[in-house]
């Protein structure tokens, strides 16, 4: 089996700084590595080369430099390289980055692509996707682990709600988002690494050629913010005292419901008039909060656009009336009994039906397991710009969607325009509040037709629940846990006490691999973003890739910390004391004051 592991060199995470007077990187003298999701394709790659024989390619597109990463992979196991090096490429964004690296693939030829599920420096999370739909091939993201079986390969994909098990056959195109139980160690070669100009995948470069580089991306960078949020720092002893000053805070952050009424028509030419559409996800039948927060913001951008605020449903008609009472005006749904369950291949296939169909001017879609896995590949099949896990969206003139893009765990955010149409951007959860629902609405509800959908390349073959990992992005409260706790004997204790309060509980990266709490409540640039109203951190050290992970919070408190841990600077309130004894009475007076 010949398999191609796509890889990127990144800058170092810790060494990221802004500079305020040129309003951009410093990237003079930052160092690079091989990315920590490509470091896994590539070990999966070498453990199924293993199981299966054949060879493994690692293959980047970057400047020169990006050879140390090849170097690297080659030292991991992969058996050769091929770095797609040429000014032409430069300034790709992810569209134009998947569409040069599906033409190296369709030249070099594949069984198996295997990627990381994002980059630490963009986390954009789509290029796996959109590379599939250039090469027409399936798609699994953000695979914890792949083994052969029977001819076929088995994937474990990781959601937002548990493990689900799928088989394919190549071709296909897998992310992968964890490390194999057991790496292999691979023996190491020298070589050999060959370097593809533009000029290797096409027969005639013409000027300002529209297949690579800046003129091949529908979206660009305007600008360059810092973002990381000031914290107040505040070491207070006393557990009420503490709790009154964390109500106090919690108060002056309280973020505004969306509004319904709509900003007047903000287009230059008028008469032009354009919808704004929200993607709906479902959680147990009932809409995912992240789906209420965009379809409220919804009516702000609609009424800019001059529009209506649309809601898309796949499978569920009878949602209407409550989509109406959240702030639609028009219920889009597509019913179909294949679509009422997730499936990547189909929800991808739908959306990209749609949107051909019916080309709104506006797509939001969360940012969620499932957003990052459909939306992308829906992008990818129509050739449009998209912008991925945005913390901020709304409209500039001539009606353009004005997207807020963080990078390098949420310290920088990049302002970014699109040129194409429709205009698609997956948005964080809790980046906007859901309006009040009212009851005296009216609904237009409209079936859409698209046609009967193929038969799945990839096969659901079971899977794992745990219903409550979503629920770290909807809750208000969330209890994160490090390994200060001590081990797993608290956990179900600290779970009780959170749920009496409506908390969730989530885990840093030591605590959900030392399987105290499952996998997929992981926060941190190595899992999870979170973003609530209050985030309680219990026993954990806050290092820059746990603190990556919940920067978006709106008020955080620091419980059972050492004096020298860096979670004390990027808390709000730290509260003294052993958290066995501080945490619950801490919960307790916190919800109550909430309450009243």
């Amino acid at each position: 089996m010949k398999i191609v592991c796509l890889i990127k060199q990144v800058p170092h995470f810790s060494s990221i700084e802004f500079d305020p007077e040129t309003k951009s990187l410093k990237r003079e003298g930052v160092p690079v590595e091989l990315n920590v999701f490509c470091r896994y394709a590539v070990q999966h790659a070498v453990a199924l080369r293993e199981q299966l024989g054949g060879e493994v390619i690692a293959m980047t597109m970057g400047p020169p430099q990006a050879e140390e990463a090849l170097r690297e992979c080659l030292a991991l196991g992969a058996d050769r390289a091929i770095h797609l090096s040429d000014r032409a490429f430069a300034l790709a964004d992810t569209l134009g980055t998947s569409r040069t690296l599906a033409m190296a693939l369709a030249k070099e030829g594949a069984d198996l692509v295997i990627c990381g599920r994002k980059t630490l420096d963009a986390e954009t999370w789509q290029v796996p996707p959109e590379v599939a739909a250039f090469l027409g091939w399936p798609h699994v993201t953000n695979a914890a682990a792949l083994d052969s079986f029977g001819g076929a390969l088995q994937l474990s994909r990781e959601t937002d709600f548990g493990f689900e098990i799928y088989e394919a056959e190549p071709p296909l195109v897998v992310s992968v988002g964890r490390a194999p139980a057991t790496p292999v160690s691979g023996a190491g070669s020298e070589g050999p690494i060959d370097i593809w100009q533009a000029t290797d995948l096409v027969d005639e470069l013409r000027e300002d050629d529209q297949r690579f580089g800046q003129p091949g991306s529908p979206t660009r960078v305007m600008a360059v913010r810092d973002s990381q949020p000031e914290r107040n720092r505040e070491r207070i002893e006393d557990v009420e005292q503490a709790a009154r000053r964390i109500l106090e805070l919690l108060a002056e952050r309280r973020p505004e419901p969306s509004a319904w009424e709509k900003p007047p028509h903000a287009a230059e030419i008028p008469g032009a008039r354009y919808d704004c559409w929200t993607m709906i996800e479902l959680a147990g039948r009932r809409p995912r909060r992240v789906s209420l927060e965009l379809l409220g913001h919804g009516r702000n951008l609609a009424g800019k656009l001059g529009g209506r605020n649309v809601a898309l449903v796949f499978g569920s008609p009878e949602l209407s009336e409550e989509l109406g009472r959240f702030g639609a005006e028009v219920v889009c749904v597509v019913e179909d009994e294949a679509l009422v369950d997730y499936h990547p291949e189909l929800w991808g296939e739908t959306l990209k039906r749609v949107l051909d169909q019916e080309r709104p001017h506006v797509l939001l879609v969360p940012a969620t397991g499932r957003g990052r896995d459909y939306g992308p590949r829906a992008a990818g099949e129509l050739e449009l710009g998209m912008t991925g896990d945005c913390v901020g969206v709304d409209i500039a003139k001539a009606g353009r969607l004005l997207q807020q893009k963080p990078a390098y765990g949420g310290y920088i955010t990049s302002v970014i325009l699109g040129r194409t149409n429709p205009q698609l951007a997956t948005v964080r959860p809790r980046m906007y509040e859901p309006v009040e629902p009212r009851d005296d609405v009216d609904v237009e509800v409209r079936n859409l037709k698209i046609g009967a959908l193929p038969e799945p390349r990839v096969r659901r073959a079971g899977g794992t629940t745990d219903r409550d990992s979503y629920k770290i992005d909807d809750a208000d409260v969330v209890s994160l846990l490090g390994p200060g706790i001590g081990g797993p004997e608290p956990v179900p204790l600290i779970e009780e006490g959170a749920a009496a309060v409506g908390a969730a509980v989530a885990g840093t990266r030591e605590v959900c691999e030392a399987g105290w709490l499952p996998l997929t409540r992981q926060v941190g640039i190595l899992g999870r973003p979170v973003a609530p109203r209050l985030l309680v951190a219990v026993g954990v050290r806050g290092d820059e890739e746990e603190a990556a992970g919940f920067v978006k919070a709106g008020v955080i408190v620091a419980v059972g910390a050492e004096d020298s841990a860096p979670i004390n600077d990027a808390a709000d309130v730290i509260v003294a004391g052993d958290w066995r004894r501080v945490l619950q009475p801490l919960h307790d007076q916190v919800s109550a004051g909430l309450k009243t």
